[in-house]
Order: C-alpha cells, then structure tokens, then sequence
C-alpha cells in the first residue's frame, strides 16, 4: 500500500508539472555574435561606408577622434600638414543607429575611422598619393562592460602595427563629449 501511494502521488506531482495554463519561462533573445577586434582589422573595408569618400579634417584633430572642420581655414593654418582626411565605417547595426541618430547603438555595434593622409594637390578622391596611416575605432560591448562610457570597447592601429584595444583612456576621454549621441560623433550621412 505504502508504494501505490508512493507512486500516486509522484504521478499527481508530475500532471502538475505538466499544466497547460502555467506561463511558460521566457526565453532571452540569443546574444549577438562575438565581435573580434583582430576581425574587424582584417575586414572594416567591407563594412557600411558612412562617408561617400574621404572627408578632410582639422590637422588639430587629426589624431582625435572629432568632427570635421574647415579644411581651408586649417590650410592657412598648417600647410599641407593639413592634407588629413577619414573614411567613417560601420557595420549594419551601427549604421542603422547613426542614421536614426537615436545614438542607441545595440550591443555589437562597429565603428571604425580611417585616418589618411596625402601630399598637397588638389581634389581628394581618388587621390594616387593618398594612404592609410591608421585605423580607430570602437564596439559597442555588452552591458556592464564600461557603463559609466556607455559600454564601448576602443582598439587602434598603425598599418602593420599591433593592436592596441581595450578601454584606452584617450579615446574614453575623447568620445565623451558625444555622450548624448551615444559616444559616437559625426554627421557623415550617405547622401548627404
């Protein structure tokens, strides 16, 4: 008698379990991909070109991470040092938040600027004597990364030089002027 009820009574237990009307747990939405510095130093040329060709900024600025300024102003002021100009990349997610300028960037968000520079003659694109001489930028990690810098991952490099990444203080200092745009700058908008 003792094992029947044994047996009822673990049978009661699991139909319970088994209810139809008890909410089912939710299921988080899947992480998105890993995003791998080493990656995207390899690959950025293939992301979302935000710029329609290169734009020319401040000498000042060049090694910043700032917003474009007056290139004839900065001519006067630096000669053909002043011949520095970026190309603004980004991956589809970045991209997309850019665009809305909601400066909500989800987690895994990309942006990466190509730093430039030239000899002195006339007109930018398609410029023979154009090269890259490094490449910054930054990911937008998950929550609790770096919350008091919104979360952004920053990695730099010189052509054929290590990677630097990581929360690199002047980057960090940088990009906190564009806070309420979601630490990212610019107004490079394709077609604008």
């Amino acid at each position: 008698m003792r094992l029947s009820t044994f047996i009822n009574i673990t049978l009661l237990m699991l139909a319970g379990c088994s209810r139809k009307d008890r909410p089912e747990a939710a299921v988080p939405p899947p992480a998105p991909p890993a995003v791998r510095v080493d990656d995207i130093a390899l690959s950025y040329p293939r992301l979302t070109a935000v710029t329609n060709e290169p734009v020319l900024v401040s000498a000042q600025f060049a090694a910043l991470c700032a917003p474009a300024y007056d290139p004839e102003a900065d001519l006067k002021k630096f000669g053909p040092h002043a011949q520095t100009a970026v190309r603004i990349f980004m991956n589809d997610s970045a991209a997309g938040a850019f665009r809305a300028a909601s400066g909500n960037y989800p987690v895994g968000s990309v942006v990466v600027k190509e730093k430039q520079s030239r000899a002195p003659v006339a007109g930018l694109s398609k410029d023979p004597n154009q090269s890259t001489d490094a490449v910054g930028g930054m990911i937008k990690r998950a929550p609790g990364y770096d919350p008091a810098h919104g979360d952004w991952e920053y990695f730099y490099f010189t052509s054929g030089g290590k990677i630097e990444s990581g929360r690199i203080e002047s980057c960090v200092n940088c990009h906190a002027a564009a806070a309420k745009k979601g630490y990212v700058f610019g107004d490079w908008r394709q077609g604008s």
